[in-house]
């Protein structure tokens, strides 16, 4: 296996190859006729190719209707189900641009993105709590125009507001089945991610019909075939699900299994109920995972192979033998969806702890990484940048600061990550360079802190955050959620685990035990919520000086570094 497009592109539905839009990719896949492309795995119902393509096809026409035109950014604010798949194909063929909304958003956070993009038109959830939000957001912007409610319920009385309300439910049982003649050219703009936002408003970044398809196309490096039957609980107003679960299926001619919601407890019954060859995850499900299974309770299933991004090395290794899987690692990000893969077929061939090396550089993809001094550098810890017309972003949507930060004057992309690349051109995850923590001069990667806690046994997840110190800058300050049936730990058990495998200086000084942790839908840890938290307390927890006082000399005597 190598990294190129032609090992990707002979696995393609052939109908697809050098086909690069969505409208492209859902039209010509159609010929598939009643084979299955999508399985709900809340109600069980199956999708075929040609049925899901007409119901996009329907619900296109009547965002046409509405008076829609090319190049206008629709908002999609569901929670995972069909509907949101046919939504997404439809934009596509309508030559608008689709515009995914965390349904965790609060108002100011949605009035932002509707403002920022100019979104006229809304899909909603037909729940009180998403109406209530929307109707909030409708009264502070003149922007929205329409807004489209999966059921038949409406929104409530606006008065005073000139807003369209039409049934999601309704588009799907009246509007015409054929395929849209609307022209959608591959520079098209698809879709803008909206990024996190963690160090101000969140930015969206605008991805070309191109781009869109070459992502997805670049999980099919992995060992799928038109056989392949993914599993995906991730929410589809990120990425990952977007590209690497219902995009890639369908350039492939496989099958999708779509559930709403990560549960530990039905996670493998709906991948035995729908016998699923693969799943996608993220480090955070994983451990999670890894946590509510014994080895003795991990069921049989049909999985053959994980892909996931951000694995530490002692979780991948634990996970491929408790769960009798695979792990395959990749890297990307919103700006910059086309990955970096660890998916050699031969498993002595890949690098455990690697997200492995970029695709598609026959394609005109370029790399770099480089140092403080923006010096490339060929071996080492440095930051990841990226070029290539078909590959990043052409700029943050009306956020020219931003684009003058992100771009240099050469077109590089800075992603913010740091990584680290060996002398076979592997690449390794470091940190996000606003999450190293500073402590009296050395930089510590949180992201390494966390694999060492979490390698305790009573340890579920963890959370390395810094705390301001008036001496060492930073202090590394460490919250950790127990596994089930743990009762407590004492916090020197934990840095006496980690001083056998840390440096002094990367050695947490404040400890918490916490019940759960503030989170994203995918399960990620708001991080930055916590490093909020803490900045304003004076009091840090349990603290390792204070309990161990001589810490340094009992923990380190016999390290010369220390």
């Amino acid at each position: 296996m190598d990294w190129n497009y032609e090992y990707v592109n002979q696995k393609l539905f052939p109908a697809v190859r050098g086909v690069w839009t969505i409208k492209g990719i859902a039209e010509e896949t159609a010929s598939l006729g009643d084979q299955v492309y999508l399985i709900d795995a809340v109600t069980g119902r199956h999708y075929s190719y040609a049925e899901s393509n007409a119901l996009a096809n329907r619900i296109a026409h009547s965002l046409l209707a509405l008076g829609l035109r090319k190049g206008d950014r629709i908002g999609v604010y569901l929670r995972n189900k069909p509907e949101y798949v046919f939504t997404l194909f439809a934009i596509g063929k309508a030559g608008l641009v689709e515009v995914p909304i965390n349904i965790n958003l609060r108002e100011p956070e949605i009035l932002h993105m509707v403002n920022n993009a100019e979104i006229s038109t809304i899909f909603v959830e037909d729940d009180p709590d998403f109406l209530e939000k929307l109707v909030g957001v409708a009264r502070e912007t003149p922007v929205l125009k329409n807004v489209v409610v999966q059921g038949k319920a409406g929104l409530p009385p606006l008065s005073g507001l000139q807003i369209k309300v039409v049934s999601l439910d309704e588009m799907i049982e009246s509007a015409d089945d054929a395929n849209p003649k609307v022209k959608v050219d591959p520079e098209d703009n698809y879709c803008i991610f909206f990024t996190s936002g963690t160090t101000g408003l969140p930015k969206g970044a605008p991805i070309t019909n191109k781009t869109f398809v070459l992502a997805a196309q670049s999980i099919c490096a992995t060992p799928v075939n038109r056989e392949s039957r993914n599993y995906t609980c991730l929410p589809l107003f990120h990425a990952n699900a977007q590209l690497y679960s219902m995009t890639a299926m369908r350039c492939l001619g496989a099958s999708l299994v779509l559930s709403d919601r990560f549960s530990p407890k039905k996670f493998w019954k709906e991948i035995n109920d729908y016998q699923a060859t693969y799943f996608n995850s993220i480090g955070g499900m994983m451990q999670i995972l890894d946590a509510a299974f014994g080895p003795e309770e991990v069921p049989e299933h049909p999985a053959r192979f994980v892909f996931v991004g951000g694995t530490p090395v002692a979780l991948w290794e634990r996970f491929e033998k408790k769960f009798k899987v695979e792990v395959f690692e990749g890297y990307s990000m919103s700006e910059a969806p086309v990955l970096f893969g660890n998916f050699h077929p031969d498993q002595n061939k890949r690098k455990v702890g690697s997200f492995g090396k970029p695709l598609f550089i026959d394609l005109g993809r370029e790399i770099k990484v480089v140092n403080d001094q923006d010096e490339e550098i060929k071996v080492g810890i440095g930051e990841l940048l990226q070029r290539g017309v078909d590959f990043i972003t052409k700029g943050y949507w009306n956020a020219p600061e931003a684009n003058k930060e992100a771009f240099d004057a050469d077109g590089w992309f800075r992603t913010g990550d740091l990584v680290r690349i060996d002398e076979d051109g592997y690449f390794y995850f470091v940190d996000r360079k606003k999450f190293m923590i500073r402590v009296a001069g050395e930089n510590v990667s949180a992201f390494e802190v966390e694999d060492v806690v979490n390698s305790h046994p009573a340890v579920a997840q963890s959370a390395a955050i810094p705390v301001p110190d008036q001496v060492r800058e930073e202090e590394i300050k460490v919250f950790i959620k127990l596994k089930e049936g743990v009762s407590g730990i004492d916090p020197a058990e934990i840095i006496k685990h980690c001083a056998a495998r840390l440096a002094y200086f990367k050695l947490p000084r404040y400890v918490e035990i916490v019940g759960d942790f503030p989170k994203t839908a995918t399960e990620r840890i708001q991080k930055v919520q916590l490093k909020n938290l803490e900045k304003e307390k004076k009091d840090h927890g349990w603290d390792r000086n204070a309990e161990i006082p001589g810490w340094r000399k009992e923990l380190y005597i016999c390290n010369q570094t220390g």
